[in-house]
């Protein structure tokens, strides 16, 4: 199965050298997506009810999303500034406790605005509403399909993304003049792609 995997993604061949570090990363036991199923399978355990885990799997892939956005800032921002790039990430973990109070806030509005039916009578989160409305008609169709497929793929992100941040950038700095929008963009693209085909051979 993985053979079959990195053959339609051979790293060597991809323009994008931030491939080859999600595929490295995969190539270990404690890979991105193991992580993930790990998640899944934690979430499916503590859940008292398939309803309970349900609305688990959207608030928590909402959540995943939106830290993967910050992510993306950070990472953008060490490749406007690759001098600073330790005091960033430095700043980026003092602020940890932070920012998921600030995510978890805007999930919780997220997913009111959903089990609402795309109604809201005036939240922190308006403007951003529209980034979550084509959630909706697979919350009333109760896809859980559908949010597990969602929920592996932003897990998977976020576990690559966090390597990326604390253990292989301090030690090469190098990489962070491929931190452009667009490598990162097709990074996430290439990582969710991934995802999709492990758990359809799952």
């Amino acid at each position: 199965m993985m053979n079959k995997i990195f053959k339609k993604n051979d790293p060597e061949k991809v323009v994008n050298p931030l491939a080859k570090i999600f595929y490295d990363l995969e190539s270990s036991e404690a890979s991105p997506f193991n992580l993930a199923l790990a998640s899944y399978d934690a979430i499916k355990q503590d859940a008292g009810s398939s309803h309970d885990f349900f609305n688990f799997l959207i608030e928590d892939s909402m959540f995943t999303s939106l830290y993967a956005t910050f992510y993306e800032q950070l990472l953008i921002g060490i490749n406007q500034n690759p001098l600073f790039a330790l005091k960033l990430i430095e700043k980026f973990s003092e602020q940890t406790e932070e920012r998921e109070r600030i995510i978890a806030s805007q999930a919780q509005d997220h997913f009111n605005f959903i089990e609402n039916y795309g109604m809201c009578d005036g939240c922190a989160s308006c403007e951003n509403h529209t980034d979550v409305a084509s959630l909706i008609s697979h919350y009333q169709k109760g896809d859980i399909d559908f949010f597990t497929e969602l929920y592996l793929g932003m897990q998977t992100i976020q576990f690559t993304m966090e390597s990326l941040v604390y253990d292989i950038l301090p030690s090469d700095p190098t990489l962070a003049s491929h931190l452009t929008h667009k490598n990162i963009l097709n990074w996430r693209q290439i990582m969710y792609k991934y995802s999709q085909v492990r758990i359809s051979e799952l």
